[in-house]
């Protein structure tokens, strides 16, 4: 005669495997605060570009990659022309870098010309390269007013230069003997009155421009967009 099976320790043991493989995970992901990033600009500017290097600084125990998402925009209207998604990974106490060369804006933006524009954000992991968020969509969004200020600001800036270099054309016209002294003095009384509406266009600027680069959140920060020398 066959002994019947004794069920009891074979089912506590399914109970008990059932329990721990439904378990969540409660391992805790890494703690990546170790890597910092910074845009690094610098100092040689060629004529139609300026670079920049991002440059990846590991304090971290080990090795660890990364992957960058770096977007590119024009800076008349801030379209997104194209995005970057180096990757790679560094050494402990190492750094890696990646060189960037921002170009000037299309030739009919002649007034305060500026380099393009760009935002990076980095996304970090130990095992395999993880993805960077995109973020130049959502942080000009957050931007949308004072970009709205600043062009409207360069505007009329703009039309006073414009209504301000007739003026002296019309007020002090050159002779047959060009630009004498008289035609002169009349050109510093007009350029006079008018330097203070002037300044004011300038300092609105510098302030809005402060504004767009910072960022309520950190990746929000917009690199680039400095003025192409005379």
């Amino acid at each position: 005669m066959k002994r019947p099976l004794n069920s009891a320790f074979p089912m506590s043991l399914a109970v008990l495997l059932c329990a721990f493989l439904a378990a969540p995970a409660t391992a805790q992901e890494a703690d990546l605060s170790c890597m910092s990033y910074r845009v690094l600009d610098k100092i040689q500017v060629a004529e139609r570009y300026k670079e920049y290097d991002v440059i990846v600084e590991n304090r971290c125990p080990g090795a660890v990659y990364w992957t960058m998402c770096i977007e590119r925009l024009d800076s008349r209207n801030q379209k997104i022309l194209e995005s970057h998604t180096p990757s790679g990974y560094v050494e402990k106490d190492q750094k890696s870098r990646v060189n960037l060369q921002m170009k000037k804006s299309g030739a009919d933006a002649e007034f305060r010309q500026r380099f393009q524009e760009f935002y990076v954000n980095l996304g970090y992991g130990i095992e395999r390269a993880a993805a960077a968020k995109c973020v130049a969509a959502s942080c000009e969004t957050q931007k949308r007013t004072a970009r709205a200020e600043f062009r409207a600001n360069l505007g009329a800036w703009v039309k006073a230069q414009t209504d301000l270099t007739a003026r002296l054309e019309a007020e002090c016209p050159e002779s047959g003997w060009g630009v004498t002294e008289e035609v002169e003095i009349c050109r510093s009384g007009i350029r006079e009155a008018a330097q203070a509406e002037l300044a004011r266009f300038e300092q609105a600027d510098t302030e809005l421009r402060e504004r767009i680069v910072s960022g309520d959140l950190a990746y929000c920060q917009v690199y680039g967009g400095d003025l192409v020398s005379d």
